[in-house]
């Protein structure tokens, strides 16, 4: 049986409006090529700002990439898209924007470490290369002049940033063992693999914001 449908039709079926936190989320989740270039485009559509970043994650060497901006994340469900759609490499739209030098990528601890995982022709690992990519806890420490900061879990970081929001608690059974196995996510799974994406991007907002307006400050005190 096909699992291709419709562009608009996969549209309509993979977007959540995701409550977590203070924030609604428009979030889309797609193991298609097609669906993963548009909702890049509309990701590379938000970053207006001189020094534009992105909350970065990945969930299971590559069965999940999700990406942040704004009030907007995009999961994508690389593994399986790389099945499905018989892709041999690393789709160019996709690797054009992790290699953007406009970019700043920022994840959680060990990101710059991780590879993107595909079994397709033979090769065990497709190695996803960024431009740049920043742990979280490494931007903290370094805005926050705090060394303690650079070994704080994600947890500890929202805290110390004033941010609250309480990673999503998942009924027992509900977890799905491998991320791949299916293109249908339950709303719950996708607040759940949403909550680090999510939080290291308020992180980094709230820092940097705080970090520009106290160097406008400075300067109209001169």
């Amino acid at each position: 049986m096909s699992e291709r449908l419709p562009l608009s039709w996969l549209v309509q079926a993979s977007t959540f409006n995701v409550k977590i936190g203070e924030e609604t989320v428009i979030t889309t989740v797609t193991d298609r090529e097609a669906m993963a270039i548009s909702s890049i485009s509309a990701l590379k559509s938000e970053l207006k700002t001189p020094d534009p970043f992105v909350g970065i994650d990945v969930v299971n060497n590559g069965d999940l990439l999700l990406f942040h901006v704004k009030n907007r994340c995009l999961i994508i469900q690389f593994n399986r898209m790389m099945l499905l759609d018989y892709l041999t490499d690393i789709p160019s739209s996709l690797q054009e924007f992790l290699l953007d030098k406009s970019i700043t990528f920022i994840g959680p601890r060990n990101m710059s470490q991780m590879s993107i995982g595909s079994s397709i022709s033979g090769r065990s690992s497709e190695k996803i290369v960024f431009n740049r990519i920043v742990d979280v806890g490494y931007l903290s420490g370094k805005l926050c002049r705090k060394p303690d900061l650079l070994s704080s879990t994600l947890e500890e970081l929202l805290g110390r940033v004033g941010i609250d929001i309480k990673k999503p608690v998942i009924s027992e059974g509900s977890m799905r063992p491998d991320w791949q196995s299916s293109s249908v996510l339950s709303e719950e799974e996708v607040k759940y693999v949403m909550y680090e994406v999510h939080s290291c991007y308020q992180i980094a907002n709230k820092l940097i914001t705080d970090a520009t307006s106290a160097t406008a400050k400075d300067k109209d005190a001169v």
